[in-house]
């Protein structure tokens, strides 16, 4: 029989694995042998939260000589800093004290409140998180939309970002800002960008003009597009669209198809290649076909067209009234679609819907693919 100290690599791996959900258990295991230690790390500081009533036990872990546990993390959420309590340390200060996370990938912020974005301020963040892969902002807040350009474009290994965040003042044109200079173009390994409005504020014109300025975008979600965007959002989608492969656009319910075939139609020949579509429908007494007037819109042939997602929110009692024959015309000719999936608001009652959905779709579809219908709450696609 092995004992602890002489079990085979192979196995010490398993057993870690097996219990990787367990934090005592994995704590337990750095007790038992050194490369227990190293191989249950990651497992358990593999993903660290920050708030404002824990950061500093953290950092003074942090800076202890007998800390094991810095070079396992890859993912460092920070939320509410100087907002929970009085006492909290706020974000400008706590920067530079988390200096040295060499194995760090993504960083996500949630609820901070950094308006005194100086040049110094960005220079410190972008010496600290200067490896990260992965940035995701929500409920944030921020100066302006340059600011926040300014920042993106310092972060050269960036290949994924998710942006819900707001603004205390409105400058939409990229421009020079007192203490911060032009920003560059996006990082060369930009490769997803998932942009979502948060109560209106006009994110689309700066932001996307400055993401179509880079390289290679294979996906990017839109959310909250609004009727008054539609132009900017048209205009560099044009730009954008010859390598996007995975495409999300969120249209807000007073949009009209009209308008939808006004400013986005023109544009979008060259999503020839886009393989994944999905589009949000919020049905309403007036605008219930904008979405399918952008189905319409989409190329035709050759269709790269694989998989569309469709979520459906809103009254239910508009559902018989769809245009389901302009919605079949505009899926048939996508030849290489396989795959048309709903999912459903979950706040409604689901248990006929499913049975309308299949009855209207399912005979018309499944002969060269398939149709799913799953539920989910109202925040889960974001």
């Amino acid at each position: 029989m092995y004992s602890m100290s002489t079990l085979p690599p192979e196995l010490e791996d398993l057993i870690i694995d097996h219990i990787r959900g367990d934090k005592k258990a994995l704590a337990s295991c750095g007790l038992i042998s050194r490369s227990w230690l190293h191989t249950s790390r990651p497992h358990l500081f593999g993903s660290v939260t920050l708030r404002d009533r824990t950061d500093e036990d953290f950092l003074r872990l942090k800076a202890s000589r007998h800390c094991t546990f810095i070079p396992s993390i890859r993912t460092l959420s920070i939320s509410r800093p100087d907002k929970d309590t009085f006492s909290g340390t706020n974000f400008t200060e706590l920067i530079p004290k988390l200096a040295g996370f060499l194995s760090l990938k993504c960083l996500r912020m949630f609820y901070v409140h950094w308006t005194d974005l100086s040049a110094d301020s960005v220079t410190n963040f972008i010496t600290v998180f200067h490896n990260i892969t992965e940035l995701e902002i929500k409920n944030t807040t921020l100066e302006t939309p340059h600011h926040l350009i300014a920042l993106l474009a310092r972060l050269p290994r960036l290949e994924k970002v998710t942006v819900r965040t707001m603004f205390r003042t409105m400058a939409t044109e990229m421009r020079k800002m007192p203490g911060l200079p032009m920003p560059p173009d996006p990082p060369r390994n930009l490769q997803v960008f998932q942009l979502r409005e948060y109560d209106h504020t006009s994110l689309f014109g700066s932001i996307l003009k400055w993401i179509a300025k880079g390289p290679t975008i294979h996906t990017l979600r839109l959310g909250w597009i609004w009727p008054n965007d539609l132009p900017d959002v048209g205009t560099h989608l044009r730009t954008l669209g010859p390598t996007l492969r995975d495409l999300h656009l969120d249209l807000v319910s007073s949009t009209s198809s009209r308008t939808v075939t006004e400013n986005l139609g023109p544009h979008l020949a060259c999503l020839e290649h886009v393989a994944h579509l999905t589009l949000r429908v919020r049905l309403s007494t007036k605008h219930r076909d904008a979405s399918w007037a952008l189905l319409a819109a989409l190329p035709h042939e050759p269709a790269a067209l694989e998989t569309l997602t469709v979520f459906l929110e809103g009254d239910w009692m508009y559902l018989h009234n769809l245009d389901w024959e302009h919605f079949y015309a505009t899926v048939h000719a996508h030849t290489r679609l396989r795959l048309l999936r709903f999912r459903v608001d979950s706040g409604i009652d689901t248990s006929w819907i499913v049975k309308e959905i299949l009855k209207y779709v399912q005979p018309e579809f499944a002969a060269r693919g398939s149709v799913e219908v799953d539920f989910l709450s109202p925040n889960e696609y974001e």
